[in-house]
C-alpha cells in the first residue's frame, strides 16, 4: 500500500504559484527538518472514525476542530517529523492503561503498515534513517500521565521504549497535579506525580509541560533531572496575548536554560484576542517573543492541529505552510534561524534525550 500525495519537490515552483509564495520560501520548506512537535490526528480518528490514510481535500478556509492533517497530507506539506499524540480520555474513570495499550498498538500497526512512506521512530537515529530514505519519521506520545499512572513502572518495559513525550497533565487536573485549566485547580504535583517524573527521566521519555498549572509546572522542574531537557511542545506566551493556557516569561526561561524548546501552538484564540478569523503572523509574534527572551536555539512549532483547535483563518491547513516560511523570511529571518524553528532545535532535545 502507498499513501497518495502530490509531491511539491518534483516542482516547488508550481507549489509557490499556487499559494502566491516565493520560490525560495517553498524550497528552503522542503529541504529543511520540519517537525511538529504536537499533532492531534488521533483525536478525529478515535471520536469520528477519521481515516488518516486518505488524502482529504486541502482546506482554503480554516475548519474549527479536526480535518487538518491526514498522513498524505503530512508527507505533502513537507514535514519530516511529526509527533502523534495520544489524548487521555478525561471521562474514562477506568481502565486507561488497558485502553492506552491498545490505542497505541493500532498507532503503531497503522505506521508500520506503510513502510516505503512512514517510519515508527523512537530515538534521533532512527529519525536520521527515516530521513534518509525520505519517509516521514513519527514519534508516539501521551497526553495527559494519568493514561498510565495506576502503573508507572510499565515505563521500563515496551511502552516507555514507544513512548517519545508524555505531557503530565492535560485539561483536568489528576493523581499526578494540576492543570492550568479553568477545569481544574492546580495544588502543585503530587507525590505520584513527582515519582512520575523521575520515571520519565529514568526511561528517557520527554516530559512536556504544556497544559500544566504553575504550581506544578514549578514542582516538576524542582524533582526533574539536570541532565535532561523539558518542554512545552504546544503553547502561546503571555508575553504576547495573556491567557491561561499560555507560559510566563519566567516559565520559557525555566526551560530555556535547561536546554528544552517551546512550541508555538495554532489555536488562534490562544495567539490573540481572535477566534474564528485569527492570523498566522500571531504565530511568528509568539515566535519572536521566545527568541527575543531566551535566544533562537529554543523557539519551535507545536500546532495542535486537529485537536479541537481553530487555526488562523490564512493557515487553514497543514499545505498552507510555505506561506509561513514566507512570513518568516519578510520579517528578516535568517536561513540559519527559520531552519531551527521549523526543526533543528526540537532534534537537539531528541538528541539529547535519545541519541
Amino acid at each position: 500500500m502507498r499513501l497518495v500525495y502530490p509531491d511539491h519537490a518534483e516542482d516547488p515552483g508550481a507549489w509557490a504559484h499556487d499559494l502566491g509564495v516565493s520560490r525560495e520560501a517553498c524550497e528552503l520548506l522542503l529541504d529543511a527538518d520540519f517537525i511538529d512537535l504536537h499533532c492531534d490526528l488521533e483525536v478525529p480518528v478515535r471520536l469520528l472514525r477519521y481515516d488518516p490514510t486518505r488524502r482529504h481535500a486541502p482546506r482554503s478556509r480554516p475548519i474549527p476542530f479536526f480535518g487538518h492533517t491526514d498522513y498524505p497530507r503530512l508527507l505533502e506539506a513537507g514535514f519530516t517529523g511529526v509527533v502523534s499524540d495520544l489524548a487521555t480520555n478525561v471521562f474514562r474513570p477506568r481502565n486507561r492503561l488497558r485502553v492506552t495499550r491498545k490505542n497505541l498498538e493500532r498507532m503503531k500497526q497503522r505506521i508500520e503498515a506503510f513502510p516505503d512512506q512512514l517510519a515508527l521512530v523512537t530515538d534521533r537515529a532512527g529519525y536520521d534513517r527515516a530521513r534518509a530514505e525520505g519517509k516521514l519519521a513519527l514519534w508516539l506520545a501521551l497526553q495527559g500521565g494519568n493514561a498510565i499512572s495506576e502503573d508507572p513502572t510499565v515505563l521500563e518495559g515496551e511502552i516507555g521504549r514507544l513512548l517519545h513525550r508524555i505531557t503530565l497533565v492535560h485539561l483536568t487536573s489528576s493523581d499526578l497535579g494540576g492543570t492550568n485549566s479553568p477545569l481544574g485547580a492546580d495544588r502543585g504535583l503530587s507525590a505520584a506525580g513527582r515519582s512520575f517524573v523521575e520515571a520519565c527521566n529514568a526511561a528517557r521519555v520527554i516530559v512536556d509541560l504544556a497544559h500544566i498549572g504553575k504550581r506544578s509546572f514549578w514542582d516538576a522542574l524542582d524533582v526533574h533531572t539536570d541532565a535532561l531537557p523539558p518542554i512545552v511542545s504546544h503553547t502561546g506566551v503571555e508575553g504576547v496575548y495573556p491567557h491561561w493556557r499560555n507560559v510566563d516569561d519566567d516559565q520559557i526561561r525555566a526551560i530555556a536554560d535547561r536546554g528544552g524548546v517551546i512550541g508555538v501552538i495554532y489555536q488562534s484564540s490562544f495567539l490573540e484576542r481572535r477566534l474564528l478569523r485569527g492570523r498566522r503572523g500571531a504565530i511568528l509574534d509568539h515566535l519572536q517573543h521566545v527568541i527575543d527572551l531566551a535566544g533562537e536555539d529554543f523557539a519551535a512549532l507545536g500546532t495542535d492541529y486537529d485537536g479541537l483547535i481553530v487555526p488562523p483563518a490564512d493557515l487553514p491547513d497543514v499545505t498552507h505552510h510555505p506561506v509561513l516560511v514566507q512570513d518568516m523570511l519578510d520579517r528578516g529571518w535568517s536561513e540559519e534561524r527559520i531552519r531551527k524553528v521549523l526543526g533543528q532545535n526540537y532534534l537537539r532535545v531528541v538528541a539529547t534525550i535519545r541519541p
